[in-house]
């Protein structure tokens, strides 16, 4: 049964993302062209980071609209598999970049230069960076509200991450452009950037492992088939026709499509009713779990 609610926050978060990918990608064009004219490692970091993330909400983008698709029937099972793969995609893009981060800044500290006037531009770059960063976090936590999952909470953990960065990097570059005559102000950004991407790392190590454990399908258990069917022959008297039950389950969610049959003379408003009725009778008997209705002839 179609959830106009769950497509509408969806149809919401690919705007979002498609945002964020617009807004970051000036931002990226403006950071390596800074870091090639002033071949600043700390500038190069900012430019792998705003890559990292313009990768990410492409990706967001991308299986957002699929999962609008599923929304109307046209992906079997995409919810689950849809948001765990995005999830997974997506963490695991934050954790190179973050690994690609503390390799970048560890050079730094090796290599310490002297940063040059080209950082006031920086500092320009990243003022805007980190407003519009603000705007869209707040936008992507209007969505949460509304729509859990996955590929939603993982959408505002990259929000938040990329906030958090893009902040710190606004206070570091500005401290090094101000306080550039002194050695100590070169090793002021890559210390905080590495404390930062180790925190992330760890952090980012349990919302991988349970995005690759929901990938993987598992047997429904016979005791949740039985449920299933105790649920259908309560709700007898709500459907015509009975053709099957398709189930799959994902982690801990049970996905269950119901493929049942009305009489023509039935209206729009019983048909609906009974699809509620249904719902209730199988989460009653599998409390955790996400069931879809689809009409047969």
């Amino acid at each position: 049964m179609n959830n106009e609610k769950t497509t509408n926050a969806l149809k919401k978060q690919k705007t979002t993302v498609l945002l964020l990918f617009f807004a970051k990608l000036p931002t990226l064009i403006a950071l390596v062209a800074l870091a090639v004219m002033s071949r600043s490692l700390i500038l190069t970091v900012n430019a792998l980071s705003s890559l990292t993330v313009v990768l990410q909400a492409w990706i967001i983008f991308v299986i957002a609209g699929k999962l609008v698709k599923n929304e109307s029937h046209e992906y079997d099972y995409g919810m689950g598999k849809f948001e765990s793969l995005g999830g997974f995609i997506i963490n695991l893009f934050l954790y190179i970049g973050l690994i690609a981060i503390v390799i970048s800044s560890v050079l730094i500290l090796f290599e310490p230069s002297k940063p040059g006037d080209l950082l006031l531009f920086a500092v320009a770059v990243k003022m805007v960076d980190t407003a519009t960063d603000v705007w869209l976090l707040l936008r992507q936590r209007k969505i949460s509200k509304t729509a859990s999952g996955k590929l939603t909470d993982a959408a505002n953990h990259v929000m938040k991450d990329n906030l958090m960065f893009d902040s710190i990097s606004l206070v570091a570059i500005t401290v090094l452009y101000l306080l550039h005559e002194f050695t100590f102000a070169m090793y002021f950004e890559p210390v905080l950037c590495i404390a930062y991407s180790v925190y992330m790392m760890i952090f980012l190590i349990k919302p991988i492992k349970q995005c690759a454990y929901d990938l993987l399908d598992k047997t429904m258990d016979k005791n949740i088939q039985l449920k299933i069917m105790r649920a259908m022959t309560a709700g007898y008297g709500l459907y015509d026709t009975f053709q099957t039950v398709r189930t799959l389950s994902s982690g801990q969610v049970v996905y269950i499509d119901l493929l049942v049959g009305f009489k023509d003379e039935k209206t729009y408003a019983q048909i609906n009713e009974a699809f509620d009725e249904l719902e209730k009778l199988v989460k009653t008997e599998v409390p955790n779990c996400v069931v879809s209705i689809v009409m047969t002839k």
